[in-house]
């Protein structure tokens, strides 16, 4: 599978902006040295997947989000991969998800 880290970048220098925060404080945050992210939001430094998780740990990214974009998932289609998701999953794992669906509903703000 081709990786296209520019667009990769592309999306975390997107979601950085979005937060309000600095190439300074994700790189301290995330640990990394001065100016990386700056190279990795251009494309011209290809990250780890560890420096990638690192990254959308600080910016509250999904791994399909940075990798793919996965946010631009259509309201329609949300459901059906959760669906789809369940079903795969054994009695056990589908109870324990059903409650914890219930606790996120008990704890909305």
């Amino acid at each position: 599978m081709y990786m296209d880290y520019t667009e990769i970048g592309r999306r975390i220098a997107q979601k950085r902006r979005k937060l309000l925060l600095t190439q300074a404080e994700v790189e301290a945050k995330a640990e990394l040295s001065p100016r990386y992210l700056s190279n990795i939001e251009r494309g011209r430094s290809i990250p780890s997947i560890d420096v990638l998780m690192q990254i959308a740990d600080v910016l509250h990214m999904t791994p399909d989000e940075v990798l793919l974009g996965a946010d631009s998932m259509s309201q329609e289609e949300l459901p059906e991969r959760i669906f789809a998701g369940l079903k795969r999953l054994n009695k056990v794992q589908q109870e324990q998800t059903l409650s914890f669906i219930g606790w996120l509903k008990d704890h909305e703000k």
